[in-house]
């Protein structure tokens, strides 16, 4: 008997960005492994198909998704009752409300098991919070959304996996939210996460703050006093913990073989590795939350909306990410 085919949503984002391109031109990618469902305006898709002349067919799909056997891509509308015209590189408050509404839609069917997987192209953060959107990022959405406080972003590419503590925090604040607790609740995250997807007891390697880890307390004592008790507390819960690490040679290491996963304590010291070497084909994953969601590892990139000429690479890996650790759910035939 055939595999049923994982349904993957995949919201629109910010439809002045370059998210309804890089959707349609990854849309010819895995087409035997899964059943895209957009979720959007269909209006915007059709403007977009036009535009980058991709020829794909649309339909119209009910919030039941009834009729997903019809030919063509299947759109899930959101706002329609109401019509709006995008211009491609100008965002504007239309173009964040759909993005908004997207959003909670996807997160509702991912959240009703209506879907697989949620895929989510980018949003620009300062349109949505203008637009009523109380929340930074998605990450801080869905984490809200979902009652899901202790969820943590990943970053994958090229064989790296790096988990965050802190995220979109400014530098001066980093070390005030640095704490056994959310070091530790991050490695618990991380350790569960990883073990769904497949990799048992995930070899975990945790990143020093200071130069040299600390070099013993002489260059600071966070490694001893803040992660090494983390460290603790994960290794009674059976968490395989290979230790604290300097960060310019962990995350070569880990590339050699020596973790399964690195943890960041803050943005930068995990997205500078992972997007040198992986800057077009980074994936960002939410991870604690109970569903999968996946994203590109960039933004909406206005300047080049509607040109044609957006890097999809990202897009695809997030794609495929999506339908390989997808949960598999059934649909309901009604």
């Amino acid at each position: 008997m055939m595999a049923q085919k994982k349904l993957i949503g995949i919201t629109i984002g910010d439809p002045a960005g370059i998210g309804p391109e890089i959707i349609l031109k990854s849309l010819s990618y895995f087409t035997e492994k899964y059943t895209p469902l957009l979720i959007g305006k269909l209006s915007i898709f059709q403007q977009y198909n036009c535009l980058l002349k991709t020829g794909i067919s649309f339909y119209s799909s009910d919030h039941l998704l009834a009729n997903l056997t019809e030919a063509g891509i299947p759109v899930l509308e959101v706002l329609p009752d109401e019509s709006m015209h995008i211009i491609p590189g100008t965002p504007s408050i239309d173009s964040a409300r759909v993005a908004m509404h997207a959003l909670r839609t996807g997160a509702d069917l991912a959240l009703g098991k209506k879907i697989d997987a949620l895929v989510t192209a980018p949003i620009y953060k300062k349109g949505m919070q203008d637009a009523g959107f109380a929340f930074q990022t998605h990450t801080d959405f869905l984490a809200h959304h979902t009652k899901s406080p202790d969820c943590a972003m990943m970053l994958v590419g090229k064989g790296l996996k790096v988990v965050l503590v802190t995220v979109h925090i400014p530098f001066r604040d980093i070390c005030a939210h640095i704490t056994s607790e959310t070091v530790y609740k991050t490695i618990r995250t991380t350790s569960r996460s990883l073990e769904q997807m497949g990799i048992p007891q995930p070899r975990i390697a945790v990143c020093g703050l200071n130069p040299h880890a600390g070099e013993e307390g002489m260059l600071g004592t966070e490694e001893k006093t803040i992660l090494q008790p983390a460290i603790d507390k994960a290794r009674r819960q059976n968490m395989h913990i290979t230790g604290i690490f300097p960060p310019d040679t962990i995350f070569w290491q880990t590339l050699q073989g020596k973790a399964d996963v690195v943890i960041a304590l803050y943005h930068d010291q995990g997205l500078i590795a992972i997007k040198t070497i992986a800057f077009d084909t980074g994936v960002n994953v939410t991870i604690g939350l109970p569903f999968l969601r996946t994203s590109p590892d960039h933004g909406t990139a206005f300047t080049i909306a509607g040109k044609n000429t957006a890097n999809i690479s990202s897009m695809v890996h997030a794609i495929d990410f999506a339908i390989t650790h997808a949960h598999h759910c059934v649909i309901p035939n009604e």
